[in-house]
């Protein structure tokens, strides 16, 4: 079954528990590496997101990680790696260990041109319940290898600049309980971006992205492309506001003629507002597609959430932050095409022991209420944080 995004839940859950470390760095040579360290103690109501018969667990999650960062002149160069290590009390089939190693280096050749490069291995997994493929018994895991570069021209404070960019990635599974490699993929996509620099601290840009997904399974019908054109601005118009905003046109085409092909409106904003010194607000929104999981031909997704921060005293800090999203499902064959919509208030408390350790605890209450019966579900989640940097 289908649940809310992945991506989009984990970045609930940061935001709820904002363990955000000011870290000073090792001195490592020429070089610092800046070390990091957080465990969680959680417990879940409904580790399975299931609509009856609810499985709860407590769950621990350990995440080490560390930066090498390293500066000569204009050029920088920096190699990060860090894990994710799951364990539930109540149901070790769900047990996990994700992996993420990346590299990143930024040349700026002359005054006006410059070119970055980054490559990532992540080793990760789907949770069960998280797609629509069912219940294998264990969570299916996967590796991704990426790489990607930008070329820019213009500098920073320029009137103009121009930037290009391509990527490729490559996602294959190496445990799927239940069907092998059938979301086995290669993402591979080009980017133009020409940006204007209108006031000081405003730029206006016009972005087209092209990205082209071939599955690898023989059968597939999923291969598809994807373009966007988008035009939008950039601001930090005073000390209490800054965002972006981009709105533009996609269309998502099938090579098969079995599925459903998408054109509509597309959007994303993400705004931050500080009314007072100690408030922060963030509001974001956007309209997105993204490809089936097993049921439908395409997800076509439109949210909202709103985040506030108030600082109570220099070591303190309270947030509150509600999302809300609709996913719909164009192409799933009942007579009745499935629509969810997908609610989770999100409540957390911040205290900074030391400069290098925080402190976090707080709850995220989800649900998601569906069209379907079979596919609605509650979900209660409270933790206790710890994270430390150096």
């Amino acid at each position: 079954m289908m649940k809310s995004s992945v991506k989009l839940t984990l970045m609930l859950s940061v935001a709820c528990c904002n363990t955000a470390v000011l870290a000073q760095g090792i001195p490592a040579g020429p070089a610092r590496v800046y070390p990091e360290i957080g465990l969680t103690l959680k417990h879940d109501s409904n580790i399975l997101q299931s609509p009856e018969n609810e499985k709860s667990s407590f769950v621990t999650v350990l995440t080490p990680q560390a930066r090498l960062e390293h500066k000569q002149q204009a050029n920088t160069y920096a190699l990060s790696a860090g894990a994710q290590i799951g364990r539930y009390a109540s149901s070790s089939a769900d047990n996990y260990e994700d992996v993420q190693v990346s590299g990143e280096a930024d040349w700026q050749f002359a005054r006006r041109m410059g070119f970055s490069l980054g490559a990532d291995y992540l080793i990760g997994h789907d949770p069960r319940g998280s797609t629509d493929r069912g219940d294998g018994g264990a969570p299916a895991t996967w590796d991704t290898k990426a790489v990607s570069g930008l070329f820019s021209y213009g500098r920073h404070q320029a009137r103009t600049r121009v930037e290009l960019g391509a990527g490729h990635a490559a996602k294959r599974y190496k445990d799927y309980p239940l069907i092998q490699n059938v979301d086995d993929k290669n993402d591979t996509d080009v980017t133009a971006r020409f940006i204007y620099r209108a006031l000081p601290k405003t730029r206006l840009f016009l972005e087209a992205t092209q990205t082209m997904t071939d599955y690898q399974l023989d059968t597939s019908t999923q291969n598809n492309d994807k373009f966007n054109f988008s035009m939008g601005a950039k601001w930090s118009a005073t000390a209490k506001t800054t965002g972006s905003a981009k709105v533009g046109y996609l269309r998502k085409n099938f090579d098969s003629d079995a599925r459903e092909d998408f054109s509509g409106v597309s959007w994303q904003m993400a705004m931050q507002w500080k009314p007072i010194a100690r408030s922060t607000i963030d509001v974001t929104t956007g309209r997105y597609t993204a490809d089936s999981t097993g049921l439908g031909d395409y997800l076509l997704t439109r949210d909202f959430s709103i985040r506030g921060t108030h600082a109570w005293m220099p070591r303190l800090s309270t947030s509150v932050g509600v999302y809300m999203a609709q996913t719909d499902f164009p192409g799933d064959p009942r007579p009745t095409e499935r629509s969810d919509d997908n609610r989770t208030l999100s409540l957390g408390v911040n205290y900074d022991l030391r400069k290098e350790i925080t402190l976090s605890a707080g709850m995220n209450l989800g649900q998601r209420d569906s069209n379907y019966d079979s596919d609605d579900y509650d979900q209660r989640v409270f933790f206790l944080t710890v994270n430390a940097g150096f």
